[in-house]
């Protein structure tokens, strides 16, 4: 894969994460507001928001062909070896989710794959 390929889906990714984020900040806004009126209501959209936030995330590192990788519980590390890319995403729960990511390039020098005889 070409440099200027994979910087172009590094800044993809990217925006894309960002803009998932900054969806997210947005619900916990409103889940705020709610918990003081409507308890259970703001539970449930909390619930909710969390789902489609973690579906999005794997949706979209997904449809760039990354593989998913448990670290631990606040952690997860997405790998796409055709692009030479990882994505390092961590977060606080439960009592927010607080999302950081970092997107790091390497270069694929072996692999495990079997040799021509």
């Amino acid at each position: 894969m070409g440099s200027e390929e994979t910087d172009t889906v590094a800044q993809e990714i990217m925006a894309t994460l960002d803009t998932l984020f900054l969806a997210e900040k947005r619900a916990r806004l409103q889940v705020s507001a709610l918990e003081d009126r409507q308890y259970a209501l703001a539970t449930t959209f909390r619930m909710v928001q969390e789902m489609e936030a973690d579906s999005a995330i794997e949706e979209a590192l997904s449809g760039f062909g990354f593989g998913y990788y448990t670290i631990d519980d606040d952690a997860e590390l997405w790998i796409s070896e055709e692009y030479g890319l990882m994505v390092f995403l961590s977060f606080t729960a439960p009592d927010g989710r607080y999302y950081n990511y970092r997107i790091v390039s390497f270069d694929v020098i072996g692999g495990d794959g079997e040799e021509a005889g």
